[in-house]
């Protein structure tokens, strides 16, 4: 067990609201590695700026989800 970047380079939809889109799906990955016990110190997406995936829209466990 130990530190670790899971670093993903994608090209498809974000922002758009849909339960499709980047932004939505690399939220609930990050919700899901919590879920697991894995503790997840930062996510972010990046495209053109970045956003923390801890905002409203996207709340990481223990924030509406």
């Amino acid at each position: 067990m130990g530190h670790c970047i899971v670093s993903i380079h994608v090209t498809g939809a974000h922002h758009n609201g849909r339960s499709n889109d980047i932004d939505q799906m690399a939220a609930d990955f990050a919700i899901a590695l919590a879920r697991m016990g894995h503790s997840v110190t930062a996510a972010t997406v990046v495209s053109g700026s970045e956003q923390d995936l801890r905002s409203q829209r996207y709340p990481l466990v223990g924030e509406g989800r």
